[in-house]
């Protein structure tokens, strides 16, 4: 999944569409609000004519629909990712749903990701009014004098990205009938770079990394069912700073798998193995989730190897005393629901990992133990992480979650480049006295 598709720990409505992110660099949403509390409770019915031509083989399109209730709370909401658009002849695309019960104003419309032409017609919204009988509610074929979709998400400006034009054009293979056509030119391709984009063979896999910049080595781990992408926001600033190398861990992204069980020290052996290969003796580490996990063993196994780890949203035990119960409960559904490599991947989160503190306090290099005050990680367990290991420093970040890295952008960036480029210092209120 390529729409900043993450981990069932950072959800892709925090990624994708979280009112305190703006667009990513890889993609833009348009949208049209529709007033629905008459047809509360209801099924609804988004659909498209849509016909794509790709300069990149990633370029792609997607319905989405968000549903707001009377309470300014969010209720349904869907991104269409299993149904992409990616055609290059006209073919109709539908996302279905259910409004809340209290359900005020439906969000929806249309996201594109990556260089590409992407034209559409025939934008409809249709409520069910009987049995397989549907009544449209809102339709724009386009025609008219002001037939354009709005940029973004229906929120201040986010989900806006200038990268990308909306017009009105004549329809492709449809004479004498218009279209809009959305053009992205110029837009980065991070995950999956035609240009930065390379494989290691390494412990029986290929894995796929990305490298970029000429500062000093930063490795950018991603949490559990991501991939190089979820950092897509990041690079641009990373790079100015560092030689930034994005790896897809294995069994995610781009990299392959082998059918045992996955192990966050397997993992972590193939990124020690990377650096290797690219003659990397010694890194900075910023990983997210699963990536703080395979930051902090790195850290411990391979010793020489790491300069300072950055660790978003670690754990070191799987159960209750680290994790929300409310998050292993969603764990164990995605576990129970999912395809098989999904649960494979949730299986790893469910049964690991088990480091003990004491293995913490083995670790020699300076570490930045950072989660949301709002996290799935429990703070107590993180403040135990921060407190055993040696040399580190804390940092619970205000009205964040999970995602906080996204949602507080510039505060994490300035808080990692602080703690990567400036000395590091534990200072000791002991000193006043």
């Amino acid at each position: 999944m390529k729409y900043p598709g993450l981990c069932i720990l950072l959800l892709s409505f925090v990624i994708i569409l979280s009112p305190a992110v703006q667009a990513q660099e890889n993609w833009g949403s348009y949208v049209q609000a529709v007033p629905v509390k008459a047809y509360a409770g209801k099924k609804f019915r988004v659909q498209v004519s849509a016909l794509i031509e790709g300069v990149e083989e990633d370029a792609s399109a997607a319905l989405w629909a968000r549903v707001y209730r009377t309470n300014e709370e969010y209720g349904f909401f869907k991104i269409d990712n299993d149904n992409p658009m990616r055609a290059r002849e006209w073919k109709s695309y539908f996302l279905e749903g259910t409004f809340d019960p209290d359900a005020d104003t439906l969000m929806a419309g249309l996201i594109v990701q990556y260089n590409g032409t992407f034209y559409f017609d025939d934008f409809q919204i249709s409520v069910e009014s009987g049995r397989n009988k549907w009544r449209t509610i809102y339709q724009n074929d386009f025609e008219g004098k002001s037939p354009l979709l709005k940029s973004g998400i229906g929120e201040a400006n986010q989900g806006i990205n200038t990268l990308y034009t909306q017009a009105v054009t004549p329809t492709q293979g449809r004479k004498g009938r218009q279209a809009i056509v959305v053009t992205g030119k110029d837009v980065p391709n991070y995950g999956s770079s035609p240009t930065a984009g390379k494989y290691a063979d390494i412990n029986g896999i290929k894995l796929y990394y990305e490298v970029y910049g000429t500062g000093a080595p930063l490795v950018v781990l991603h949490g559990n069912g991501g991939s190089i992408s979820n950092a897509a926001t990041h690079y641009p600033e990373l790079i100015k700073k560092y030689k930034v190398i994005a790896v897809d861990s294995r069994a995610h992204g781009k990299s392959t798998d082998t059918d045992a069980p996955l192990t966050y020290e397997q993992m972590a052996a193939d990124v020690n193995a990377l650096l290797d290969q690219l003659q990397i003796d010694s890194t900075f580490i910023w990983g997210q989730s699963d990536g703080a996990i395979l930051g902090l063993i790195l850290a411990m196994d391979y010793p020489r190897k790491v300069k300072r780890v950055l660790a978003y949203g670690s754990n070191v035990q799987p159960d209750s005393s680290a994790i929300f119960y409310w998050g292993i409960q969603a764990i164990e559904k995605a576990l129970r629901e999912g395809t098989d490599h999904e649960k494979k991947l949730n299986e790893l989160m469910i049964d690991y990992p088990h480091i003990p503190y004491t293995r913490l306090k083995t670790i020699k290099a300076p570490v930045l133990v950072m989660a949301g005050d709002r996290d799935i990680i429990r703070p107590e367990h993180t403040l135990k992480i921060f407190q055993s290991i040696p040399k580190s420093q804390l940092c619970i970040l205000p009205g964040s979650t999970h995602g906080g890295s996204w949602e507080k952008r510039d505060l994490f960036l300035d808080l990692l480049n602080t703690f990567f480029l400036e000395p590091f210092n534990m200072p000791d209120t002991k000193s006043w006295f």
